[in-house]
């Protein structure tokens, strides 16, 4: 079955939902208020899933996108390639619901365009996509689970048009590298968001000591991550050797590697000094080990969980 039936909606032919939101959104002033009254876009929100997104991910990949629209009011345009659609090669489908996030007087309504296509035909995907927006309101696209090679031999052109991408690199691995982005923000990656708050704990710790006592005698820095956690451990390494290389103007090689669960950190120096960085699978729980010359310390983290939707904020807004 195709993506597209997975997801919640009305299915309907392409041509039939611009009429279907103006109807949905019409206020009638002899029935009191409306939901028009808490409908406020504030950017639009292209979720773009790959061939490879599992019935269960597309799923819960939509849920997350809707909990972030609750958070911040967007349209939500979510793109649905399929192999099995036969002759109806485009489809479309239409979501719709009101939450009450902000209180029974102050509920947060949500919309969703969903288009169902064969991927030989993405070259109307551009059009189609651009007649759905919010006009002059900003346009934010994230990618899951679509080939590199797919996205730069199909969607860069339709991405002049956006503000920033976002992807992420726990799923799609080293694929996004070779990608030069042309939107005018570039890419931020979603596992590098999660990290945030692990940036700034560590960040805080680390400022403790002068510079010249975290580089003096290091010999090398090595990450092993879980299985979830590839893309935190290579943007992890990434910071520290930004880190290294704006304060001391040094660098520092930094090899990463799979293990257990969780996320490991470990710092080796020639002169006994010493930084160790435990966390566990979700980043919440966990220690630092340091020895840096003044005594050993033992410094436990507890640490709040990022939830998708602010994750997802941090890597679009931010």
């Amino acid at each position: 079955m195709a993506l597209l039936d997975k997801l919640p909606g009305m299915l309907m032919t392409v041509s039939e939902i611009p009429g279907a939101m103006r109807d949905l959104w019409k206020y009638d002033p002899s029935e009191g208020e409306g939901a028009t009254r808490f409908r406020a876009i504030q950017a639009n929100l292209v979720l773009h899933l790959g061939l490879e997104t599992t019935e269960a991910e597309a799923g819960d990949i939509f849920n997350r996108a809707l909990e972030f629209a609750q958070r911040h009011p967007c349209r939500l345009i979510c793109l649905c390639p399929s192999l099995d659609d036969g002759e109806q090669l485009i489809r479309g489908k239409l979501f719709s619901q009101c939450y009450l996030t902000g209180g029974a007087r102050h509920p947060v309504c949500c919309e969703a365009l969903m288009l169902g296509y064969s991927p030989d035909d993405s070259e109307f995907l551009e059009h189609q996509v651009s007649i759905w927006l919010e006009s002059d309101l900003p346009t934010y696209h994230w990618f899951h689970r679509v080939p590199a090679q797919r996205i730069i031999e199909s969607y860069l052109l339709f991405l002049k048009m956006v503000r920033r991408v976002t992807f992420d690199s726990s799923l799609e691995s080293h694929a996004y590298e070779e990608i030069v982005w042309p939107c005018p923000r570039g890419a931020r990656d979603l596992a590098d968001a999660r990290l945030l708050h692990v940036r700034q704990s560590v960040g805080q710790f680390l400022s403790s000591y002068p510079m010249e006592v975290l580089s003096g005698g290091l010999q090398s820095v090595g990450l092993r991550h879980g299985p979830r956690l590839f893309g935190e451990a290579l943007n992890l390494a990434a910071w520290v050797r930004k880190a290294f290389g704006e304060a001391s103007a040094c660098e520092v090689g930094v090899k990463v590697a799979g293990g257990e669960d969780g996320l490991n950190m470990h710092w080796e120096y020639d002169d006994g000094k010493s930084l160790l960085v435990e966390l566990n699978d979700d980043l919440s729980i966990g220690r630092i080990c340091a020895e840096f010359g003044s005594g050993s310390v033992d410094y436990p983290l507890h640490l709040k969980k990022a939830s998708s939707q602010l994750a997802l904020a941090e890597a679009l807004f931010c």
